[in-house]
């Protein structure tokens, strides 16, 4: 399922110029060993670079991000969105791996059961997202909303259909459009008026 939300994250982010190289999972591969005694395996692909952990989660619940490195603001930004997409349900718990290919994501959710998750998670990692996320370059470019008090948030699940932030932007009634509407015009033929026959 993480791998779903990162490439919708993706789809979006790669529509924006100066959002630079969208964060990515790496690809993970199902290998079938007939001779082994375990016949089926999923391998991921070596990653080479410099091993980083863009978030993870403290003692006190609070994740925590190197915001110093341009992919860690990027990693904050895709908290936002993820929290923002799915009515806060859903956060990542661990991002880390090399550059913007990431690899063992951990994931918090809300509830029990919420889209087939197993687990759920301290209702803390939530409320002091909330309190101490500080929105930063990426998510002003996907026009990220704020983020509202605890006390306001809404814990429904996100309704059938429904689209992550920046499509519901692009779906936007034709009224917030900066064109402003043209009146109906008359035609621009001009009448003409028939003279009354004079009689002879």
């Amino acid at each position: 399922m993480a791998r779903e939300y990162f490439k919708i994250f993706a789809t979006e982010t790669r529509v924006i110029e100066s959002f630079g190289a969208a964060l990515e999972v790496i690809p993970l591969y199902f290998m079938y060993l007939p001779a082994s005694s375990i016949p089926s395996a999923t391998v991921e692909a070596e990653l080479k670079g410099v091993y980083l952990r863009y978030c993870g989660m403290d003692s006190t619940g609070s994740l925590v991000f190197n915001e110093k490195l341009e992919v860690a603001q990027k990693s904050s930004c895709l908290q936002h969105w993820i929290y923002q997409w799915t009515n806060g349900n859903v956060l990542f718990s661990r991002l880390e791996g090399v550059d913007t290919t990431l690899t063992n994501i951990g994931i918090a959710v809300r509830s029990k059961g919420y889209q087939g998750f197993p687990c759920e998670a301290n209702l803390k990692v939530f409320e002091q997202f909330q309190i101490q996320h500080q929105c930063n370059y990426f998510c002003g470019l996907l026009n990220l909303k704020p983020l509202k008090a605890p006390e306001t948030l809404q814990t429904s699940t996100r309704p059938k259909g429904s689209s992550s932030p920046l499509l519901q932007r692009k779906t936007a009634p034709s009224s917030s459009s900066p064109q402003t509407p043209r009146k109906a015009t008359k035609s621009p033929k001009v009448s003409r008026k028939l003279n009354p026959q004079t009689s002879t």
